[in-house]
């Protein structure tokens, strides 16, 4: 049932005009004010706490859960899981966008979201350790999926909201800066926090239960700081449309012919994303079954491959966004961003060892961290309607959903199809199909012509 709030029928004073001179007056405007660095550091927490409820269960948490759930069929497994999540994450972010542009709530358009969504996920983070079965643990994440994808679609539309198009380079950086922390904290969660059941130092997989209250606690923590200190303009009721549900569905499709840039950002992200996915999937797996690494070590393994890759990535980051507002350049960074990020998955492609893997790592971190750090900036200057920003980003992160919705399915199938002449050949396949794709996105970002 969609609350008398989102479609504006209730009759609360119009606080659609604010004194505060950080805020533009109108929540519509294309935003000229630059934002401070408390705002921009609340921002980041935000997305550091989404991204930490995503990929500590992604690439630790559900692993190890399925493995001790169905230890024979582990990959098949795992992709049913993860791809259950995709497919609700592709509906519930631009679906709480579009909802979020409607929000005429004294909050602003984006806090409410942020305050009911990252209430029920971290319910359902603390329910998630206590599934029996694999599809308990598929219908737990993606209930997991629905809650999160609606908090992050209000967090990410606060960029073009508040922050103007001169300093989308730096926030962008440092809030994309937030995604690789994610698997970060994820990594510290895992390495500090012991499983429940078995002995330390023991092969048997245990409980997940306390690290996954660890992870809804940083989510607790991250939003309920952007519910009390952001800024969110609220916008008057009277500018809300009335709800048809007809003109509402249709206005998901953005056509390419009449926005070709935003048609060809949404596919070159797609590509490099897809890319990405087909990497991380089955990494812990990889460490496993290709370098050989024991299940007691292979955790902290990847913990400290992706230490590598978080510094590199920061470090580019934070070099390449201030350059791009300052160059006023976004396209060509995200094209050599994306043909290092490919250079990356082939030295990965045949590593044979852990030092091999985290060169791969810090190529890796080189070029996603130059990526991150202009991609958002690119993507919120090719929106089509300033009243649809939410709306708008949630369809561009399809683009993010559906690679995690066909790489473990296409993951899975290379890996189970292969592995008879070896996990290296397999996943030595798996990874130069993931750099090929990501070339293709680095070609085609060109194809953008209103963003110099």
């Amino acid at each position: 049932m969609i609350s008398p709030e989102v479609v504006g029928m209730t009759d609360a004073p119009d606080l659609s005009r604010p004194t505060r001179g950080d805020i533009d007056v109108d929540p519509l405007a294309e935003p000229t004010q630059r934002v401070g660095w408390g705002t921009i550091v609340v921002l980041a927490l935000a997305n550091l706490g989404i991204w930490t409820a995503f990929f500590a269960p992604i690439q630790f948490l559900l692993p190890l859960q399925v493995e001790g759930l169905t230890p024979d069929s582990k990959e098949t497994s795992l992709s049913l899981v993860l791809t259950a999540g995709a497919l609700i994450s592709l509906v519930s972010n631009p679906l709480a966008g579009a909802l979020s542009d409607r929000t005429g709530s004294r909050l602003g358009r984006r806090r409410p979201w942020v305050l009911w969504a990252s209430v029920a996920a971290v319910a359902v983070l603390l329910l998630l350790p206590l599934a029996p079965v694999v599809g308990a643990l598929a219908l737990g994440w993606a209930l997991a999926q629905l809650t999160l994808n609606a908090s992050y679609a209000a967090v990410t539309a606060i960029l073009p909201d508040r922050v103007p198009v001169g300093q989308r380079g730096t926030v962008s950086a440092v809030v994309g800066a937030a995604q690789p922390l994610g698997v970060v904290v994820g990594a510290a969660v895992v390495a500090l926090i012991p499983q429940t059941g078995v002995e330390v130092g023991s092969d048997e997989v245990g409980g997940q239960g306390p690290r996954y209250i660890a992870v809804a606690i940083v989510l607790a923590l991250t939003a309920a700081l952007f519910v009390w200190r952001m800024k969110d303009t609220p916008l008057d009721r009277a500018r809300i449309p009335a709800l048809q549900w007809g003109p509402f569905i249709r206005g998901f499709w953005v056509d390419p012919r009449q926005h070709p840039d935003f048609g060809w950002v949404w596919f070159t992200r797609f590509l490099v994303v897809l890319g990405n996915a087909l990497v991380t999937t089955y990494l812990l797996f990889f460490v496993r079954d290709v370098l050989g690494e024991p299940p007691t070590e292979a955790d902290r393994t990847v913990a400290g491959i992706l230490t590598y890759y978080i510094v590199a990535l920061l470090v580019f980051a934070l070099v390449v966004g201030p350059l791009s507002d300052r160059l006023g350049r976004v396209r060509v960074f995200v094209m050599i961003a994306s043909f290092i990020i490919a250079t990356s998955l082939v030295i990965l492609a045949f590593s044979r060892d852990v030092g091999m893997v985290t060169v791969a790592a810090l190529v890796m971190g080189a070029g996603f961290g130059a990526y991150t750090a202009v991609d958002l900036a690119l993507i919120s200057r090719v929106l089509p309607r300033p009243e649809d920003r939410a709306k708008d980003l949630g369809v561009v992160n399809i683009a993010n959903a559906l690679p995690q919705v066909l790489a473990p399915v296409l993951a899975g199938l290379v890996v189970t199809a292969l592995r008879s002449s070896g996990y290296d050949v397999a996943y030595q396949v798996l990874y130069l199909s993931g750099a090929v794709v990501t070339v293709l996105g680095a070609v085609l970002v060109m194809r953008v012509k209103g963003v110099p």
